[in-house]
């Protein structure tokens, strides 16, 4: 008997269950693992055979059974299902409208940017124009595909032009292209107006991406949570051809409409050796000593700030010289010193106190800075009773994929990874996430963030757990995430500083 059965057995005992009565049902019946997490994803992944009521929280029958008048509609897979937009959706679609279809709407990861870009695709085609779907990885490529099959009219067709598709706007309603193969790609509408979604569209402020941006398109949408770019990309590049934000939503608002979940934040304090001391306030000097010299004999700027970084790497690319050698000494100890913060084994024993935590999730999420630290996560938490595994680069993708498969079956309890997992991936929902790295940007925690923050089917909180050393980069109290911080500290149900 598959998972779906034994779903289908207890509604057909007792139809319209919760997600949560349905999950405490197969406890009773010896499934002890299975977790609410688990029945909502069976639930979602059979639309044929399930169906929810009006109800909040949704309340679920087998679809056949499903009371008039609330009936929801059964998707065919073939199009044709109409978004129902949130709130802000709506807000956000009418203040595009206002500024003539042109914007960025900036919104918190995991609030539903998708459908903004779903319903103005479908606004297009109604006027008989056409779209192309600007996307940065192949898994949003795919994924983007899936939704628009859903929701488009199912006369609508959809075209695929990257991951080994190469297939142009002419000969389809909707293009759904990956960047690097846009750049050099004749995308043009062939039809009067045309629209253009550039999903993750902070990802198109650089001197390549941006030649995706076709400027033949006179409607544009722009989504991305974290828009500004360090290196003033958007300013550059972004505002000029989208015409600026057109809209916001943050955690406050997103917390207020119920459209992500509530959530606690835990910061957690743990001590280097003295050896790792030395090791660390070393590489701080070399760090220092590089940066000055680069900038003072005048190798790098140091304005704007964000563009340092990119330059340095740029230098250090040109081979033999004294600019060239200085970069790479600078790469080199901020290497040495990200992978100190990383693979301290005091990080590790932390994470072993934070197992129980984990165990009583229903799923977790550990992220990491490398793959040594990512598979020594997974390691330390299955010696700790969790079926944990690692995912990241350094595996085949059809393993990658086999993991976050296993993980949304409910067959594992956590995965950890490196930045594998912070952008561009589909990642099954989890509701508690530890975030081991040495350092991040604001934008990376805000993806990281986004990966527990879906609406908990029993009201839940989300648990956003920060490993950092103190006294270090990674440190709160010394300036580290403090935009990020801030904004979650404000609006979290719970804050515990720097302890569990």
């Amino acid at each position: 008997m598959t998972a779906a059965d034994e779903v289908a057995s207890v509604l057909d005992t007792t139809p319209g269950r919760t997600a949560v009565e349905v999950r405490d049902a197969l406890r009773s019946l010896g499934r002890v693992s299975i977790t609410s997490a688990d029945v909502s994803s069976i639930l979602a992944r059979h639309p044929r055979r399930f169906g929810a009521g009006d109800a909040t929280p949704s309340r679920w029958w087998l679809a056949d059974d499903l009371p008039a008048p609330s009936r929801a509609e059964v998707p065919a897979g073939t199009g044709s299902s109409t978004p129902e937009l949130y709130a802000w959706q709506g807000e956000a679609m009418d203040a595009w409208r206002r500024q003539g279809g042109r914007g960025v709407v900036e919104a918190v990861t995991g609030t539903g940017k998708t459908m903004l870009g779903v319903v103005a695709a479908g606004d297009e085609l109604a006027r008989g124009g056409q779209v192309c779907v600007l996307v940065p990885t192949t898994e949003l490529l795919v994924q983007w595909r899936h939704v628009l099959d859903r929701h488009l009219p199912s006369t609508a067709t959809v075209g695929l032009l990257g991951g080994g598709h190469h297939t142009a706007l002419g000969r389809y309603d909707v293009l759904v292209a990956v960047v690097n193969s846009a750049r050099a790609a004749d995308l043009r509408p062939r039809r009067p107006g045309g629209l253009l979604v550039a999903d993750e569209c902070h990802r198109y402020g650089t001197d390549g991406n941006r030649l995706a941006l076709d400027a033949r398109f006179p409607r544009r949408l722009g989504l991305s949570a974290t828009y500004a770019r360090a290196d003033d990309g958007h300013l550059a590049w972004l505002d000029p051809y989208f015409g600026g934000t057109c809209f916001r939503m943050g955690y406050r608002r997103a917390i207020a409409d119920g459209v992500i979940a509530r959530f606690s934040v835990d910061l957690v304090g743990v001590h280097f050796t003295a050896d790792e001391r030395d090791a660390y306030d070393e590489l701080g000097c070399e760090l220092s000593r590089a940066r000055a010299q680069l900038i003072a004999r005048g190798h790098v700027s140091d304005e704007p700030t964000g563009s340092f970084f990119t330059a340095v790497v740029r230098l250090a690319r040109r081979g033999h010289g004294e600019g060239p050698a200085l970069a790479r000494s600078y790469l080199r100890a901020m290497q040495e010193r990200r992978h100190l913060l990383a693979e301290t084994p005091a990080k590790t024993q932390a994470l072993l106190g934070l197992a129980p935590a984990l165990a009583v999730a229903d799923r977790a999420i550990v992220f990491t800075q490398s793959i040594v630290a990512a598979e020594a996560a997974a390691t330390v938490l299955r010696q700790a009773g969790l079926r944990a595994e690692a995912t990241h680069s350094g595996l085949d993708p059809k393993v990658r994929s086999s993991v976050l498969a296993r993980f949304a079956a409910g067959a594992l309890d956590v995965v950890s990874a490196p930045q594998v997992l912070d952008e561009g991936v589909d990642v099954p929902a989890a509701d508690a996430a530890v975030i081991l790295a040495a350092s991040a940007s604001r934008r990376q925690m805000i993806q990281r963030m986004g990966r527990i923050l879906r609406r908990k089917p029993d009201g839940r909180l989300a648990r956003f757990i920060v490993v950092f050393v103190d006294g270090t980069i990674e440190d709160p109290a010394l300036g580290a995430h403090e935009g990020f911080l801030g904004e979650i500290t404000e609006v979290a149900a719970i804050v515990r500083p720097r302890g569990i």
